[in-house]
């Protein structure tokens, strides 16, 4: 039985590293100058030249198109485009040569942007936060974090350095500030002298599985949601991540229960990733009954883990084939707080659903891209200050933000929103938009900002 036991834990292991293996596509080239960023866009993932101009940067997530975004001081910006086909490839050579840039040149409208605020050397912005009239910048530098405070002017209000690594900012549904860690997560608040202060530690698991399912408040009661997350690429998610539900649960009521409230699904989506599961469990079952082996799915021991299921190498390509599908964002479901009601805003659908006081659905219409609609970045952004909702549009790299209207459920392309392609973090606040770059020249984190118009 241990021989067993053993044999079968070397053969996982060895599914595990083909897996990975064939997970990966690596990205090579010369660009003829050295200390180029290329980094991968919406990631923090990124590598630079050599001093030869060489390069070399792996992609592990070949299931989605990715942009690969190549900056260097005193040289134009450049965006490749690589698609899922380019990706499935185990390597590719990206060579080009990097244009200098031209200063006789001068962008239109650049004198609208300013530089809002600029890091100390050696440090990059994560992450920027909005909260009580305050602007909140968690700074990362080699293992370590810092937060910044600045009032509206960009002058710094506070400042604390953290002995760990966080990657984000988060306010959740009762103004809770809380850094997120890879492992854990602590929240912290600014007290009456304006100094930063620890409040509690938690996981990462507790964040995910609790905080993030509540949503808002509305009408006396919390709405939350349920979770559609994984613990990594090759385990099973929950409704495959491509329907959502949304329930209500009042407040200061004793042993109150969640009450449902409405569903989405992207059907398409969720047919597919339901087929195919099916053709792994078939196949799965008729394996293991054939070799007289423990069947962890009916047996009810099975983790989750995919890796587990694949017995052979035709399971080993369907689970593959069924990640593919799964690795896909997840269902858009933007909830948002109008005029005293409640609207969901499905942006993969494409249909806008309203709620009345009474928790019912008041009506549902079509949510309309009037102009732009092939640089939609599925994405709307909510102006807390003002009660502005904006749709993100990107076009040839550019951040543009449109103005939604949630009487007739229309948004469309409007102001040019970011002074420089690719910002690594897009926020609106205040009648502001807000883009976070890194400046490798100076080795610093950036914010610009412009007006909103």
């Amino acid at each position: 039985m241990e021989k067993r036991t053993f044999f079968t834990s070397i053969v996982l292991l060895w599914f595990g590293s083909v897996l990975f293996a064939q997970t990966q596509t690596t990205v090579f080239g010369n660009l003829g100058v050295e200390n180029v960023n290329i980094s991968i866009v919406n990631t923090p993932y990124g590598t630079s030249t050599d001093a030869k101009g060489r390069y070399e940067l792996p992609i592990f997530d070949r299931a989605e198109a990715v942009n690969l975004y190549y900056s260097c001081i005193g040289y134009q910006d450049t965006v490749v485009s690589l698609t899922t086909r380019q990706l499935q490839r185990d390597s590719l050579n990206i060579s080009f040569k990097m244009r200098k840039m031209s200063y006789d040149l001068q962008e239109v409208g650049v004198s609208a942007y300013q530089d809002f605020y600029r890091s100390k050397t050696n440090r990059n912005i994560a992450d920027i936060a909005f909260l009580d009239g305050k602007i909140y910048l968690l700074e990362n530098k080699s293992k370590v974090s810092s937060m910044v405070v600045l009032d509206t002017e960009g002058v710094v209000q506070a400042h604390k350095d953290f002995d760990q690594l966080f990657e984000k900012l988060y306010i959740d549904a009762f103004n809770n500030l809380i850094l997120v860690g890879q492992d854990s997560c602590l929240q912290v608040y600014l007290d009456e002298k304006q100094g930063i202060l620890p409040v509690s530690t938690f996981s990462r698991e507790d964040y995910r599985n609790k905080l993030l399912k509540i949503v808002c408040e509305f009408n006396g009661a919390y709405i939350v949601k349920t979770m559609v997350h994984d613990k990594g690429l090759y385990w099973l998610k929950y409704n495959h991540g491509k329907s959502q539900d949304f329930y209500y649960v009042m407040k200061g009521v004793s042993d109150a229960k969640p009450q449902f409230l409405c569903s989405f699904i992207d059907t398409l989506g969720y047919r597919a990733c339901q087929s195919q599961w099916m053709s792994i469990q078939n196949e799965y079952h008729q394996v293991v009954a054939e070799n007289n082996g423990i069947d962890l799915i009916n047996e009810e021991i099975w983790d989750g883990n995919l890796v587990r299921l694949a017995e052979n190498s035709s399971l080993l390509g369907k689970i593959q084939w069924y990640c593919s599908i799964v690795a896909k964002k997840e269902y858009q479901i933007v909830p948002l707080k109008v005029n005293g009601l409640l609207q969901f805003a499905d942006l993969d659908n494409r249909e806008i659903v309203e709620i009345d006081s009474d928790f019912k659905i008041a009506k549902r219409q079509p949510l309309k891209i009037t102009s732009g609609e092939q640089f939609f970045q599925n994405e709307f952004l909510t102006d807390k200050a003002t009660g502005k909702t904006y749709g993100l549009f990107v076009d040839n790299g550019m951040n543009h933000i449109g103005l939604y209207d949630p009487k007739t459920g229309t948004v469309g392309i409007g102001q040019k929103a970011s002074k420089k392609i690719y910002p690594r973090e897009f926020k609106v606040y205040d009648g502001y938009a807000y883009s976070v770059y890194f400046d490798s020249g100076s080795n610093r984190g950036v914010i610009s900002r412009v007006k909103i118009e």
